[in-house]
C-alpha cells in the first residue's frame, strides 16, 4: 500500500505523455508504457534495465532525442516535472518509460523518474499516515444501499466493530498471489463480500463507532487446517489434507509467503487462549453478526502476533505428517490454495487442549482449528 500515490502519479504521467506524444508516435510501431525501479544503469550506453512491480526485467534502450522529465514523487501530472539528462538517472529510482517494444529491448521516448530519495520519503509518510489513520479487520455486512461496511475489527488492543461509509472511497483488490499494493488491481463495492479482510483509511468518528474512509483495499483469504501429505521442493508446493473434512489440497509456496513453525511452550500458551475463548453456555464468545456495531469477544490478534515474532523457516524444514495453518488466497480453484503464512506445530496446539478421557470437547473447531487461528493477513496497524 505503500507505493499507491507513486503508480497513480506515473500512470496519470504516462497518460499525459500518450496524448502529447500521438501525433508524433501515429503510423509507427505501437507505444507502450512500463513502470519500475532501475535496478542497473549505464550511462554511457544509455542503457539500463528496470524491474517492474510485477518482477519482470525489462531492458531499456535510450539516445539521445529520450526525453527525461524528473517529477516529485506524489505528483499525478507533469506540472512540476523538470528535464534532466539520461545520466542524472540512478539505481534505485522509480522509472515510467514510454516507448516501443522490440524482441530484446524497450526503446525509451520518454522517461519520467521519481528520485529514490523522494519514493523513500513518500514512502515513509504513507506509512505513517495508514498508522496514524488506518484500520483493518474483516467484513461482517455489506449495505449496498448505503454504501456501508460494517467491519470487525483487529489489530492490538481491538475488539468491536465500525460502520465505514465508502462513498468518496478509491477501492483497490488484493491480487491472489500477493498482499503488495503494488500488485492491488482497480476494484469497486460491488467486489467486496462478508468475510473479506479490508483495510481502510480515513477518519473516525470520535465515538468509533463510525468511519470515513478515502481508500480501501481489500481480499478474500481463508485459514485452514491441514495434515501434510508431500513436500514438492521443485514446485514449492505442498499436498495436503484439510483438517476437518479430509479433502486433498495443494498449497503453493509464493515468494512472499512467510513460514513459521510454533514451539512446544508457545503452543501450551496458545492451547489456553483458545480454551479461554471457548462458548459459554453453547454462547460463542466469537462476535454475532449484527447491523448495529458492538463489542467483539477476546481479540485473537495477540495469537498471530506471537506467531509472527518467530523465526521465519522454510519448505525444506515441512515433512509428511506436520499439522499446519495455513492463511491464503482463495482461488475459484477449490482444491488450492496460495500461501500468504504458515504456522507448522498445529498439532501441539490441539494436543494440548484436547480434553480428558471421558470428557466432551469443549472447544468448537473452525475449518480443523480453534478460533485464534483466525489470521488477518492484511497489515494492521
Amino acid at each position: 500500500m505503500r507505493k499507491t500515490s507513486l503508480i497513480v502519479s506515473m500512470v496519470t504521467a504516462a497518460l499525459v505523455l500518450f496524448g502529447a506524444s500521438q501525433d508524433v508516435c501515429r503510423g509507427e510501431q505501437s507505444v507502450e508504457s512500463v513502470i519500475g525501479a532501475i535496478v542497473e544503469i549505464d550511462a554511457n550506453a544509455r542503457s539500463a534495465t528496470i524491474k517492474t512491480d510485477g518482477g519482470a526485467l525489462i531492458a531499456i534502450k535510450a539516445n539521445e532525442n529520450t526525453v527525461c522529465l524528473r517529477i516529485p514523487a506524489g505528483e499525478k501530472t507533469l506540472a512540476k516535472a523538470v528535464a534532466i539528462q539520461f545520466a542524472d538517472i540512478g539505481a534505485g529510482d522509480r522509472v515510467l518509460v514510454h516507448g516501443t517494444r522490440t524482441e530484446n529491448e524497450f526503446r525509451a521516448q520518454r522517461l519520467v523518474v521519481m528520485p529514490k530519495a523522494e519514493v523513500e520519503k513518500k514512502r515513509a509518510h504513507d506509512l505513517e499516515e495508514w498508522r496514524q489513520r488506518g484500520i483493518g479487520g474483516i467484513v461482517r455486512e455489506l449495505n449496498a444501499l448505503t454504501g456501508e461496511i460494517i467491519l470487525e475489527l483487529r489489530g492490538a488492543g481491538a475488539g468491536g466493530r465500525v460502520v465505514i461509509a465508502t462513498e468518496k472511497a478509491d477501492f483497490r483488490r488484493y491480487a491472489p498471489e500477493s498482499l503488495s499494493f503494488e500488485a492491488a488491481r482497480p476494484s469497486n463495492f460491488a467486489e467486496v463480500k462478508v468475510g473479506d479482510q479490508l483495510r481502510a483509511l480515513g477518519d473516525k468518528s470520535t465515538d468509533g463507532r463510525s468511519f470515513k474512509a478515502e481508500e480501501i483495499v481489500s481480499g478474500a483469504f481463508k485459514t485452514i487446517g491441514v495434515t501434510v501429505t508431500q513436500v514438492d521442493l521443485q514446485k514449492n508446493e505442498i499436498t495436503a489434507t484439510t483438517l476437518d473434512q479430509k479433502k486433498p489440497i495443494v498449497i503453493s509456496i509464493a515468494k512472499d509467503s512467510v513460514l513459521h513453525r510454533i514451539p512446544p511452550a508457545m503452543a501450551a500458551t496458545i492451547a489456553q487462549k483458545a480454551l479461554a475463548n471457548r462458548p459459554v453456555n453453547g454462547v460463542s464468545a466469537s462476535p454475532t453478526t449484527t447491523s448495529t456495531p458492538k463489542a467483539a469477544g477476546p481479540p485473537v490478534i495477540d495469537v498471530q502476533q506471537m506467531i509472527d515474532t518467530l523465526p521465519g523457516i522454510s519448505l525444506t524444514d515441512l515433512k509428511p505428517g506436520d499439522v499446519l495453518a495455513v492463511t491464503g488466497a482463495v482461488e475459484k480453484d477449490e482444491p488450492r490454495l496460495i500461501a500468504i503464512k504458515l504456522a507448522a506445530g498445529v498439532d501441539l496446539v490441539l494436543k494440548a487442549m484436547a480434553p480428558q478421557p471421558g470428557k466432551p470437547q469443549i472447544v468448537r473447531l473452525s475449518a480443523g482449528l480453534p478460533a485464534v487461528f483466525d489470521f488477518s493477513v492484511v497489515p494492521i496497524n
